[in-house]
């Protein structure tokens, strides 16, 4: 009997998911645990694994479609199998709109005499696709719409991968060459290539208004902000620069986090008395969309290695090549929006924590000290957290004490 590959649920949020391509084609043999095909949700892009082994002999969904949670997208069997409907499970309760299978005909049963002339048009997008390996499945996916070539596309990306940038770059070009030659009387009669951003997949937008949406309607939000001298950590910062590991602020801020909820553990999600690890997700702002990975860990973890791995995380999260673990488990959340010269701002908490900090501007302003005018480079944050768990003391004193650790940061580099 024919064993389902099935859409999986890859996050608690997610009712649906773009199957962004196949990984195999209809004949191949698979063994258990083969990549498959690739998933994308409203977090990160995911290697789909085969859970039996046999011969691929029936694909039900393209390339590029958005189907719910449930749906069967695939059959692995033996060759010549011909599938039943009876074999077909029903989907759970978030995937009603899946389509049910319908009896396998003669023609639809794989069989390895098939000449090349009668492919698919699956499996031809299958075998373009497999040619790109360095294009992520949105940039291989919005080529494919758009009808560009990723072969003609110049790469800017690590190792040769082709970015989201340089598609559209290339896109812009080709648009401007097909205006140069088109006579000026003539209207475009095709969508111009160069909109290929407004073609982007609204996937995530939609999951990030249900997750917002779900936090807002569901936690009783209550904000706390503080100003916090950065002086000494300007300092540091500027001490490291040219050192083999510079650090940036945002590290500083995770790092002092960590810290400080060591001290206030009911700021941590699912935390008990005794915290055995922190793990802070931290915001990135992406072309689709937010995504918040985490820095697991971080209270075992120095600066500078917070510092590589929120790089390497967020680098991951703008090529789309962020797994859910990357994101899983997180304690509490941390969101900057200091270098877009935002003086202080109000962040959601994420479903499931309890705090999220939002970290405004570094900016020089009047400060009074010993009964003298001076001038300070501080720092705006706002906490917000769950009044079911927190009241307004607890944030105050966690607040304080991470002002004091930010205002004395060199404990934070031992």
């Amino acid at each position: 009997m024919a064993t389902e590959i099935i859409m999986p649920k890859l996050s608690d949020t997610m009712t649906e998911g773009l199957f962004a391509c196949w990984k195999k084609k209809v004949g191949d043999h698979i063994e258990r645990g083969d990549i498959i095909g690739e998933v994308e949700t409203d977090k990160a892009t995911m290697e789909l694994e085969a859970f039996a082994s046999g011969i691929l002999i029936k694909t039900m969904v393209d390339g590029g479609e958005n189907v719910p949670v449930g749906t069967v997208l695939g059959l692995i069997g033996e060759a010549g199998e011909i599938a039943e409907a009876a074999a077909v499970s029903q989907p759970d309760s978030a995937a009603t709109d899946a389509r049910p299978l319908a009896p396998a005909t003669a023609q639809e049963t794989f069989s390895p005499e098939v000449p090349e002339a009668a492919m698919s048009h699956r499996e031809m997008i299958y075998e373009a696709e497999m040619t790109h390996e360095k294009a992520s499945p949105l940039v291989r996916r919005l080529a494919r719409e758009q009808g560009i070539d990723l072969e003609q596309v110049q790469h800017s990306g690590p190792e040769g991968r082709i970015t989201l940038e340089d598609l559209t770059s290339f896109a812009g070009q080709q648009q401007e060459k097909h205006d140069a030659a088109a006579p000026s009387t003539t209207a475009p009669t095709e969508m111009p290539i160069a909109s290929i951003k407004s073609t982007m997949p609204t996937s995530m937008r939609q999951a990030i208004a249900t997750t917002v949406t779900r936090s807002w309607q569901t936690i009783p939000h209550f904000s706390v902000t503080i100003e916090i001298d950065m002086g000494a950590c300007r300092e540091i910062i500027r001490e490291l620069k040219e050192s083999p590991q510079p650090i940036g602020y945002n590290a500083l801020v995770i790092k002092a986090c960590a810290s400080a909820l060591l001290r206030f553990p009911r700021l941590c999600s699912n935390a008990t008395a005794d915290i055995e690890d922190i793990h802070i997700n931290f915001a990135v702002s992406t072309p689709d969309g937010l995504q918040m990975p985490a820095v697991r860990r971080c209270q075992r973890l120095s600066v500078a290695e917070i510092q590589a791995e929120s790089s390497r995380l967020a680098e991951k999260s703008r090529n789309g090549r962020l797994t859910s673990e990357e994101m899983a488990e997180g304690s509490f959340s941390v969101s900057n929006l200091g270098m877009y010269g935002v003086d202080e701002f109000t962040a959601l908490i994420m479903p499931g924590q309890t705090g999220i900090l939002a970290v405004g501007a570094i900016i020089e302003r009047p400060v009074v000290r010993t009964g003298q005018l001076a001038v300070a480079a501080t720092m705006r944050v706002t906490l917000s957290s769950d009044h079911r768990t927190v009241d307004g003391a607890y944030a105050a004193s966690f607040l304080a004490e991470l002002r004091s650790t930010l205002e004395k940061p060199a404990a934070l580099l031992i």
